[in-house]
């Protein structure tokens, strides 16, 4: 029995395609790790604050932190001191 090169190349395209799938997702949880999701909001309209939660938070969980008077002017990642990471780094150790 002889493998076709035509089976050769459908399994070095899955394979390929697995590999980068895994190294996306691996890009992914590496962010997560070294990112917080930081929200800016206002109460009074002149003045802001910021609000740093862990992981992406629902529209439910920012109405818990900031209250309901409270004015959402916008929504991004930061990423962690690299001191802060150094510390994470080694208590996981």
């Amino acid at each position: 029995m002889t493998v076709t090169d035509e089976l050769i190349d459908r399994l070095s395209s899955e394979t390929g395609r697995r590999l980068t799938e895994r190294a996306r997702n691996g890009r992914r949880r590496a962010l997560a790790k070294i990112s917080r999701c930081c929200v800016v909001v206002t109460l009074d309209g002149q003045t802001t604050r910021e609000e740093l939660f862990d992981h992406t938070p629902t529209i439910a969980q920012i109405l818990d932190r900031v209250g309901p008077d409270a004015f959402v002017v916008s929504i991004g990642m930061r990423r962690r001191p690299l001191r802060e990471r150094i510390r994470l780094a080694l208590a996981a150790e």
